[in-house]
């Protein structure tokens, strides 16, 4: 048997080729060869006596044998380590030694070593067919993955840049303009890093896309509830601590159905966590999409701050509320997944509590009394117009004005609604199950008139727009079609109240229930207004101020513009 084919050293064919290891192996194999091949040639004298005994005489195995027993006595015996006393047998052991070198099948004598010779050429061959291989296929792969790498930042740095969202119902970041104040503290960096990461381009098919890959690796529980995006559970605290921590440090709400205790996360020596935005996570039950809360009491008191000091320019002869709007997450998620959201009535209490001179109005309770209704979209982050009505009512009730009933209002009703949820998600839950979206005209005498961010190019248009042509993702844009305008809406009621709604798009949907309840109501959206606001309010007489949004603007990032447009440039005479 050769004895290269029980050699532990020999590689296999399916790992990876090392040159350095495949030539000493090679080597051994050689040294293996002229080893057998001199330990055969020390014997040829006696194999060929006893060949050329046996053929002439044809005589027994005794007398070819006899020759054998003095070869370790006589000379012939002693010559193979001789290089010139068996001249003749010295070249072809040469000649096998240089064949074995160049990889060609020594001269065997046995079928076993010429089997061992073709095993050996098929494996250096396979050996060399994976090298070639692997090295190409490594120069593809790199070449492939820098093309990628190249080719995306190129596509990230000079692609078109979306400039709204119909998704979310809102327009894009803005290029920063520039100021040696914004760039001192910091300001101006970090909006060059918000309007690139707000406006990446293929942001809508990113986000698809992302939200499609974790659904598949995200968490999904025994009643096929299913999650999408950024979702981990809320570490809690006991609610004897929470009391400490929301006065003292940057918690993270944890919030949960009534019956269950509402705890806080608290870090001390680390940052507050960047804000959740409404599609960073979402879970699908029962055929409802629901945006995760994450919450933040600390950012709420700086919401409420913002408040109290726009009371105090404004003076007493103003009113100033509050309408902080919950989410479906507070009516609709089970309690079994509670403690992967926030609790946004806890936050909500928590701003009211820290309000001074601000009315707070109670749209929680307000919603909660309706749940089984179609108060909030099962396929959009909004709220429904049903929703806001109720809302609507329960400001009415707190500013003490009328409110019009529901009946006094013209009904319609479009079918198939599919809105940012599904875009996000890409369910074929939702798919397969759309909703009726409603909405309400009401019949009083009333104009609208609209202005760009400054105050300027003043313009008719309608409080309720067509939708004819629009898209069922943006039926919510129904209200003044958008919020990157001012809105001028001058009713029939004669009570000389002046209300200026400051709003995120949740605000949106109060509007067209208020028209029977101030003389004239002035909305602008934080996000877009370009105008010193307090300013704005006294120039436009305002006598009522409602600050109208949902728990992720008043304790997300977007409560932050409330302060910018307060202490923004003052409006032009």
């Amino acid at each position: 048997m050769d004895e290269n084919n029980n050699n532990s050293n020999t590689p296999n064919p399916q790992n990876d080729f090392d040159l350095d290891a495949a030539l000493e192996e090679k080597f051994q194999q050689v040294q293996q060869d002229l080893d057998r091949l001199r330990a055969m040639n020390a014997n040829a004298d006696a194999q060929q006596a006893a060949v050329s005994a046996a053929v002439p005489s044809e005589e027994s195995t005794e007398e070819t044998a006899t020759p054998e027993e003095p070869l370790p006595e006589t000379e012939p015996a002693e010559e193979p380590p001789a290089a010139d006393s068996a001249p003749t047998e010295d070249a072809p052991q040469f000649e096998i030694a240089e064949e074995a070198l160049s990889e060609t099948a020594p001269a065997a004598n046995t079928p076993e070593d010429k089997e061992s010779a073709r095993e050996r050429k098929a494996r250096y061959k396979l050996k060399r067919q994976i090298l070639i291989t692997n090295r190409v296929g490594a120069v593809v792969r790199i070449f492939a993955i820098g093309s990628i790498i190249f080719g995306g930042s190129i596509f990230l740095l000079v692609g078109n840049r979306p400039t709204e969202s119909a998704e979310e119902n809102r327009k894009l970041a803005t290029p920063p303009s520039f100021s040696m104040d914004a760039l001192e503290s910091g300001d101006y960096i970090a909006d060059w890093m918000h309007y690139y990461e707000d406006t990446v381009p293929g942001r809508s098919n990113f986000k698809h896309m992302i939200s499609k890959l974790e659904s598949y690796q995200g968490l999904q529980g025994e009643d096929k509830v299913q999650f999408y995006g950024n979702i981990a559970p809320v570490k809690k605290d006991t609610e004897s601590e929470k009391k400490d921590n929301v006065t003292t440090t940057a918690p993270v709400a944890s919030g949960n159905s009534a019956g269950v205790t509402t705890t806080v996360t608290t870090v001390t020596t680390e940052p507050e966590a960047d804000p959740v935005e409404i599609g960073d996570g979402i879970v699908l039950v029962d055929k409802r999409a629901i945006s995760i809360y994450g919450g933040s009491f600390s950012r709420g008191e700086k919401y409420a701050a913002t408040l109290n000091e726009y009371k105090k320019q404004l003076g007493d002869k103003v009113n100033v509320y509050s309408l902080v709007a919950p989410t479906a997450v507070s009516f609709y998620l089970p309690d079994s997944y509670s403690g992967y959201t926030g609790s946004e009535s806890d936050n909500i209490d928590h701003i009211d509590e820290n309000l001074q001179n601000v009315k707070a109005v109670d749209a929680y309770a307000a919603l909660a009394a309706h749940t089984d209704e179609d108060i909030y979209a099962r396929t959009d982050h909004h709220w429904l117009p049903l929703g806001a009505y109720y809302a609507a009512e329960a400001f009415a009730k707190t500013a003490g004005v009328n409110f019009a009933p529901l009946s006094s209002y013209t009904k319609t009703t479009l079918s198939g609604y599919l809105g940012s949820m599904y875009t996000f998600t890409k369910s074929v839950v939702l798919q397969e199950n759309p909703e009726d979206f409603t909405y309400y005209t009401p019949h009083n005498q009333y104009t609208t008139q609209y202005y760009d961010t400054n105050f300027t190019n003043e313009r008719d248009g309608k409080l309720l727009i067509s939708l004819d042509n629009v898209e069922p993702v943006s039926w919510y844009l129904v209200f003044m079609g958008g919020d990157e305008k001012i809105t001028h809406v001058k009713t029939d009621v004669t009570n000389k109240r002046t209300l200026v709604i400051v709003k995120d798009s949740y605000g949106n949907a109060l509007v067209p229930y208020l028209t029977q309840s101030f003389s004239d109501i002035y909305v602008i959206d934080m996000r877009y207004f370009d105008l010193n606001a307090v300013s704005f309010m006294q120039q436009v007489g305002a006598t009522d101020v409602l600050f109208a949004m949902n728990t992720f603007s008043a304790t997300g990032g977007n409560s932050e513009c409330l302060e910018t447009i307060r202490r923004s440039k003052e409006v032009s005479q």
